[in-house]
């Protein structure tokens, strides 16, 4: 017998199972453990609005803490089966499994995704607008939120441009300068404590002799 009880407990579920499905359908979902701040996520949501609406591409965020391997398969697996093409997926934990200092930051998106975006452009350990900050960020603040901020918009943008559209909400012209400007700070850095290193080296060999 069907009960009343019965017939609200199918509802809820098909009101659910609507809700989740559109919100996969739609043009930006986020899922995050409170690392990124307000501000960044309403600029996050604006370019992945934008994207979608102009190019009918999903974008999807899962930014953890921590996630252990069955966490992170069944994120993986459980979006992947209900994001309609075209989407791409991007999975991102600050500590994977038991590794202390060892993350996971991965790309996923539909086959006809795969030449609309460069992830070298954007997790390259020496340029990339995702890692770069997050390698030479020295401030005690957290770096997540504008490491994200300036990997999306790249993200976005290269998209927007395989596309051949631009994105109004992008910040790619002021990422790709602050990026710029970091790497040669970096840069010369790096090139002035090697030619010390060397001047010291060769000042205490020629003393020796």
């Amino acid at each position: 017998m069907i009960t009343l009880h019965t017939i609200k407990a199918a509802f809820a579920a098909l009101i659910l199972s609507i809700i989740f499905t559109t919100s996969l359908q739609a043009s930006y979902t986020y899922q995050g453990d409170g690392y990124i701040g307000d501000k960044a996520l309403n600029k996050l949501e604006e370019m992945g609005t934008e994207l979608f609406q102009k190019t009918g591409v999903s974008t999807v965020i899962v930014a953890k803490e921590h996630l252990d391997q069955k966490q992170f398969l069944e994120i993986k697996d459980s979006y992947l089966k209900e994001l309609k093409n075209p989407y791409v997926l991007w999975i991102f934990s600050k500590k994977y499994m038991d590794r202390e200092n060892i993350g996971i930051n991965q790309l996923f998106s539909s086959p006809d995704m795969k030449d609309k975006y460069d992830e070298d452009s954007m997790f390259s350990p020496f340029g990339g607008t995702f890692s770069k900050i997050l390698t030479v960020h020295k401030s005690k603040s957290d770096p997540t939120a504008a490491a994200f901020l300036n990997g999306y918009a790249d993200l976005t943008d290269m998209i927007a441009e395989s596309y051949g559209i631009t994105l109004e909400s992008s910040i790619g012209s002021e990422t790709k300068t602050t990026i710029n400007i970091v790497r040669v700070i970096f840069y010369l850095v790096m090139a002035f404590f090697l030619l010390w290193f060397l001047q010291v080296k060769f000042s205490k060999g020629s003393k020796s002799e």
